[in-house]
């Protein structure tokens, strides 16, 4: 028996077509379609030129009768129709125009117009706004087409939205239009106007709700014309009921779009999938990282009123192509009028359109291509041809099914259906309003059924998909390694997929142990892939389901086969071969070792050798070590596998991982900074190796000996080979020799306040104790602390050295800043001349040294680092020996004042 499991395959209205009034759509900038046959085929004869509103209509055989802008009528030949220009529309507004025929007549057609009321400098009202209609004839007289009434007004106040569909009786029309009703109003009232074959209703039923805030964006109503939905721009989608028997529009509810206080949705298109169950808004976004986005909305949950974040589901998103008006097609599809950014950031026309192939399947599946239809060499911008919405309400229902199972196919339609013709797309057909069929092969058929509604017919098409069963070999056999010859062995099921079917295809298996089981999908064997057979050469019973839920069914045997492949050799590697030491894993090369294994037992190249880590393992084919595998040292099993996949036997063998060489060294060593003043630092590798290689850190070989002399430092690495097991391994490591870390200066404090001795204490912080000097020779000391006493004045170095004379020498310069007590100017060269003594522009900034006589004269001034000093003129003249006074300003590089005075000896001899 084939079938199909019971899972949930819904195939809902792609490839349904709808009335033939809809075939042709004229839109844009000299774009068009032509949807027959459920096909698209671009157009390249449009005469109209629109940036957003337009309609079209076709003959109840598909052919184009004329189309509009709601400013001109253009004929079935691309010619203004007579009298069809200044029309009271406006080809601006999102919803400019609609076209409906009058019911019960060949003859005469209705184009509505809107155009929003505006107000000239003089407070004048436009005469021309508000929604009018003109009544077209196209007969005998006039086959192109004639307006013979002209621009009647309906109403004076309306937005630019504007739909319609038919009347609960299906015969009737409903042009549904909104707006504020006059200049005072600050709400927007519905007048839904019925059009029926006496003519247009000149008493609209009114129905009163909110303010809209906005006259932009789309309005449209469900194919099944139970709901209205009014777009506003400002974040918001008003959603309404609507009786189709009585016209009045009640119930109002709000799509919040808002995300948070200063972003959200900003709406402008609109349109329902054509169960009325999806609901699709085109909306720009603001203040995020992308600027356009279509929603999706599940009309059966919830609506969320002015709550964040918003409803809905995202199915595109960019910040180049802008979606503008949504309109269901013949096809089931929904199309999405685009405009793109330019390199400025202005929108223009785009030469494709957007769809939405599954607008019945919620989110991702919804299957959104933003620009896969072209319509050049037309372009699209912001507007879509405006139909009667019930026109798509006529569907084939039905869903996808198995080869040879039945088909259901029923259809829907704005109103009562009485007869239905089919034909099945495989050359059958039937009548009725409920058929049956099953189709002979798989693959895709379109259906196409012929409604009889009010006594005219409507050709609808639906593509529907008839899926193939799994095709399954019979009389195939799972053979597993028995290793007692009792007959029983362990199995996983699942390898027999290989032999049944495709391996590569989505498919599932379920299995039994007998055919009442299967067929009644009871007691499946709930471990296939540990089954233990219960008797030799067991029959098993398979059910295997594709990934459209078809199904097949077949059985095959299980046998234990007894075979000993023999002793197999021990196969080694060294432990770091994983590239990691120290774990206790090596790397295996599974390739060579089956090569090898082969050698030894003779096991002919047909025979494919698998790993496992275990005996059962390697029986159920699970876990299976491919290639090149990690192991610690273990017994692992090969199994050998013949070409129709029975088990050839199944070994064990040991896999060793040799342990690393080993090295004993520490990570850092520390030699003195001048070695050759002390015994040799050495180091030596483990004897128990066989090898040594010592590098320096270019990777050269400086040593092979077992012992290292540390004499320089740097980084260095061993490297140590031991044989063992025939395989030769290594391992290394790296170490560092450096010196000890050198000491450094921490405080040094120079006092010079008694002018009969200067005093310098030097800190340091080290690891050792230390010797000081001021010569680089005779040192002094045996601490962290020193303090030089009478250190003559002028720019001194400190020298410090470790006890041990090990490590390295540190210096550092030091300003000792003092004055010298008299001075011999007598041109002798020595003492000639007086100055402040330890002052350099490397530890201060600027220096001011002025000099007075007793009486306060000044006789000399000092401001440069390299003077000399004061030469005991003034004047050039020679001054007489005495005491003279001084005043010393000095700046130090941390902008510190230094200020010192005194006085000193001029002697002459």
């Amino acid at each position: 028996m084939k079938n199909y499991v019971s899972i949930l395959v819904l195939l809902f209205s792609l490839g349904l077509f709808a009335q033939n009034e809809t075939l042709n759509w004229y839109f844009g900038n000299n774009a068009a379609f032509n949807f027959k046959d459920g096909k698209i085929k671009v157009l390249e004869n449009s005469a109209m030129n629109t940036p957003q509103g337009s309609a079209s209509i076709s003959d109840t055989n598909g052919n184009l009768l004329f189309y509009t802008n709601g400013e001109t009528v253009w004929n079935k030949n691309h010619q203004i129709m007579e009298n069809g220009d200044n029309l009271f529309g406006d080809k601006n507004n999102t919803q400019s125009t609609i076209i409906i025929p009058k019911p019960n007549s060949d003859l005469i057609y209705y184009v509505f117009s809107t155009k929003n009321q505006s107000t000239n400098s003089d407070g004048v009202q436009d005469p021309q706004a508000g929604l009018h209609y003109s009544e077209i004839e196209i007969s005998n007289t006039y086959p192109l087409g004639k307006i013979i009434n002209k621009n009647i007004n309906l109403r004076r106040f309306t937005s630019e939205r504007l739909t319609a569909v038919h009347h609960k009786d299906g015969k009737s029309i409903w042009l549904i239009s909104v707006g504020k009703i006059d200049a005072d109003a600050t709400v927007d009232t519905f007048l839904n106007f019925k059009i029926d074959e006496t003519g247009v209703s000149n008493a609209p039923i009114s129905s009163t709700v909110e303010d809209f805030r906005s006259n932009k964006g789309q309005m449209k109503v469900s194919p099944d014309s139970k709901k209205i939905v009014v777009i506003s721009f400002a974040f918001t989608v008003y959603v309404f009921d609507f009786d189709s028997e009585t016209g009045i529009v009640k119930s109002n509810n709000i799509i919040g779009l808002k995300i948070d206080f200063g972003s959200g949705f900003g709406a402008f298109g609109v349109e329902f999938s054509q169960s009325s169950e999806l609901l699709y808004i085109s909306t720009a976004f603001f203040g995020g990282s992308f600027s356009y986005a279509i929603l999706q909305h599940k009309m059966s949950e919830p609506l969320t009123g002015f709550d964040y974040p918003p409803i809905g589901k995202i199915i595109f998103q960019s910040s180049k192509y802008a979606p503008g008006s949504l309109q269901l097609a013949p096809n089931g599809k929904i199309y999405a009028a685009l405009s793109e950014n330019d390199s400025d950031g202005n929108l223009i026309p785009s030469s494709k359109i957007g769809v939405i192939n599954n607008p019945e399947i919620v989110g991702e599946g919804a299957n959104y291509a933003h620009d896969s239809q072209s319509v050049s060499p037309g372009f699209s911008s912001k507007g879509l041809p405006n139909f009667i919405q019930s026109y798509f309400a006529s569907r084939i229902i039905t869903e996808n099914k198995c080869l040879v199972d039945e088909f259901s196919f029923s259809a829907d339609s704005y109103s009562n259906i009485t007869n239905i013709d089919w034909d099945f797309g495989d050359g059958t057909f039937a009548n009725g309003i409920n058929v049956k069929h099953i189709y002979s092969a798989p693959g895709n058929y379109n259906v196409k059924a012929i409604l009889t509604v009010n006594n005219s017919k409507i050709s609808i098409y639906k593509t529907v998909e008839v899926y193939s069963l799994p095709s399954l070999k019979s009389n195939q056999e799972i053979v597993e390694c028995d290793d007692n010859m009792d007959g029983l062995s362990t199995f996983n099921l699942y390898t027999i997929k290989q032999k049944i079917t495709n391996p590569s295809l989505d498919e599932t298996l379920y299995f039994y142990e007998n055919q009442t089981d299967l067929n009644n999908d009871n007691n499946r064997i709930l471990n296939p892939e540990n089954f233990n057979n219960s008797i030799p050469n067991q029959g098993i019973f398979v059910k295997v389901i594709n990934q459209n839920g078809c199904f097949e069914t077949t059985s095959f045997t299980v046998t234990a086969r007894f075979v000993s492949l023999g002793t197999i050799s021990d196969f080694y590697t060294c432990e770091n071969s994983d590239g990691i030491s120290g774990n206790q894993i090596g790397n295996f090369n599974g390739r060579a070792i089956a090569t090898s294994i082969k050698n030894q037992l003779g096991i002919s190249d047909r025979t494919s050798l698998k790993f496992y880590p275990s005996y059962i393992e390697a029986q159920t084919n699970t876990n299976e070590l491919i290639g090149a595998f990690s192991s610690k040292t273990a017994t692992i099993f090969v199994k050998a596998q013949e070409a129709d996949f029975s088990c050839g036997g199944i070994q064990s063998f040991n896999v060793i991982v040799n342990p690393d060489p080993i090295i004993n060294l520490q990570d850092t060593y520390s030699i003195c900074f001048n070695p050759s003043l002390k015994p040799p630092v050495i180091i030596s590798a483990d004897a128990s190796n066989d090898r040594y290689e010592w590098r320096n850190s270019q990777g050269s070989i400086i040593s092979v000996s077992k012992d290292f002399i540390l004499d320089t430092v740097g980084e260095f690495s061993l490297t140590a080979y031991k044989a063992e097991n025939g395989l030769l391994c290594s391992n290394s490591k790296t170490f560092v020799v450096e010196n000890p870390e050198k000491a450094i200066f921490t405080n040094i404090e120079v006092n010079t306040e008694d002018e009969t001795n200067n005093i310098v204490t030097v800190s340091i912080e080290g690891n050792s104790t230390y010797e000081f000097s001021l010569d680089n020779v005779n040192f002094s000391g045996n601490s962290t602390m020193f303090t030089f006493n009478n250190v003559e004045a002028g720019l001194r170095t400190i020298y410090v050295r470790d006890i041990n004379n090990c490590e390295e020498l540190i210096f550092t310069e030091v300003a000792v800043i003092g004055f010298k007590e008299y001075f011999t100017p007598n041109d002798d060269g020595k003492n000639d001349y007086w100055n402040i003594c330890g002052l350099n522009e490397t530890s201060f900034r600027s220096i001011n040294v002025r000099i007075f006589d007793r009486y306060g004269k000044l006789i000399h001034q000092i401001t440069n680092f390299t003077s000399l000093g004061w030469d005991g003129t003034y004047n050039s003249e020679k001054l007489i020996a005495n005491n003279y006074w001084f005043k010393a300003d000095i700046i130090d590089k941390d902008n510190n004042l230094i200020s010192k005075t005194g006085y000193f000896s001029l002697i002459r001899n």
